[in-house]
């Protein structure tokens, strides 16, 4: 159950915009089911994002965004994630 205190899941928008930023795309480049590591997003850049988003309270080990790599997987991801 979230409480009041507890983070909502990250926007998979916020996230499809944080995986443009990084990899210097424009956000409609970036398909919801793009294999991303096939895109360009290398380990150093998805750990980039990873600490990004452990900074706004998502903490989702970088090894299971490894082993997912597209932005409709992470989202799911980090609704589990939250409280």
């Amino acid at each position: 159950m979230t409480t009041l205190t507890d983070p909502a899941p990250l926007p998979i928008d916020e996230i499809r915009a944080d995986v443009a930023e990084i990899l210097d795309l424009p956000v409609d480049e970036v398909g919801l089911d793009d294999n991303l590591l096939a895109e360009g997003l290398d380990s150093i850049r998805m750990m980039t994002l990873s600490a990004r988003w452990r900074s706004r309270g998502f903490d989702v080990p970088y090894v299971e965004l490894a082993k997912r790599p597209t932005v409709r997987e992470w989202s799911e991801l980090f609704a589990g994630a939250v409280g």
